[in-house]
């Protein structure tokens, strides 16, 4: 056995590049949004987090299905909102709104959004799902098994990644393209590595998400009753979240994703095996307090993480195992928030000049 290096390092980390420095004028601006698509577990997560945000007045959140008051849908958020679900049309609601979150299912944003886009000059779009993530229309058909309704729009989108190297181009975009939760739990665990140019072979990713990563609706294999006391593989090496994480990381890095359906309802755990030059192991965890010595929602833990520490927040719990020319690292994100509304919450105060974590400082449940 090779020399052990496990993040255990307490000392002062080097700054992580800062992100776009916020306007004066905007700490006290009061930011207007929209939900398109308010029923899911998307939608009602980004409820959840705008109506405790101090900077953020929520005018509108729409449904297909539903028309009553939100608290009947959403019995957690009883007493908190008099909002009611409504039909609005998004673009109708980009003239009214500073920012509009889609939190629909796939193919719905990519039909929808660039009315929104033309409809108001200023209107900025955070979409959840995947209908732009990817900048080539024959992936997005080949993996999300439709054409893209506006392909000519793919390229105006700009990857939500704050901590990989994506605040600027967030911070003057239009159209954000919110990570997907799989991809981005990976993606936190590869970059230190690939930007530090360590990589070397195939990095190979096995990736635990709970239920609620299937979304609100039951189907076959993904309702909890069938996945509660089981285990197993889904879309094994071909998942959409690959394509998408290769071109987050466009330097070549060859990957091996297996997700896992977990008998939880919260929470990824990613454990990501990368393949180092002999000797580098020391400069592989050197690597993540570079990246994120400074990052105000990545912790790197001196232990395994653990689900419990993050569910309900927006952190990313990551510890780093460096031996023999092989680094392990280890993510645990909540799924919901980090992997999904919590991040897009981020995206939303960087495309708005507000401080990133304004918000989203909060901490995991504990339990």
């Amino acid at each position: 056995m090779g020399k052990r290096d496990f993040y255990v390092d307490k000392s002062s980390a080097p700054a992580a590049a800062p992100q776009p420095s916020a306007p004066a004028a905007a700490h006290k601006r009061t930011v207007r949004a929209a939900i398109v698509g308010g029923t899911g577990y998307g939608g009602m997560e980004l409820l959840r987090l705008l109506l405790e945000h101090p900077q953020v007045k929520v005018t509108a959140i729409t449904s297909r299905t539903e028309t009553g008051a939100v608290g009947d849908v959403h019995p957690h958020l009883r007493g908190l909102t008099k909002l009611a679900f409504s039909s609005e049309r998004a673009a109708d609601l980009a003239r009214e709104n500073d920012v509009l979150f889609f939190a629909t299912p796939h193919g719905v944003s990519a039909k929808e959004t660039p009315a929104v886009l033309d409809a108001s000059e200023t209107v900025k779009v955070v979409d959840l799902s995947g209908d732009f993530r990817l900048a080539d229309p024959a992936l997005y058909e080949e993996h999300y098994g439709k054409p893209h309704a506006h392909p000519e729009r793919l390229g105006e989108a700009v990857y939500g990644a704050p901590e990989c190297g994506r605040r600027a181009e967030i911070a003057g975009a239009r159209l954000v393209a919110n990570p997907g939760c799989h991809a981005y739990a990976s993606l936190l665990a590869i970059w230190p590595l690939s930007q530090a140019g360590l990589v070397d072979g195939l990095v190979s990713i096995a990736s635990v998400t709970g239920s609620s990563g299937s979304g609100a609706s039951p189907g076959k294999g993904t309702h909890h009753p069938e996945r509660f006391a089981s285990f197993k593989a889904y879309k094994p090496l071909h998942h959409q979240h690959v394509p998408e994480l290769e071109a987050a990381l466009a330097d070549g890095v060859r990957l091996a994703f297996v997700p896992h359906s977990g008998p939880f309802s919260r929470g990824i755990h990613a454990t990501v095996f990368v393949p180092l030059a002999t000797g580098s192991e020391g400069a592989a965890v050197a690597a993540f307090r570079t990246a994120y010595g400074a990052e105000p929602f990545v912790r790197l833990v001196p232990e395994t993480p653990e689900l419990r520490a993050v569910v309900g927040s927006n952190f990313a719990d990551i510890a780093v195992l460096a031996e023999d020319g092989l680094a392990v690292v280890m993510v645990a994100i909540d799924n919901l928030v980090k992997g999904m509304a919590g991040t897009a919450v981020q995206n939303m105060n960087l495309l708005c000049g507000l401080d990133e974590s304004t918000g989203l400082r909060r901490p995991g449940l504990g339990l």
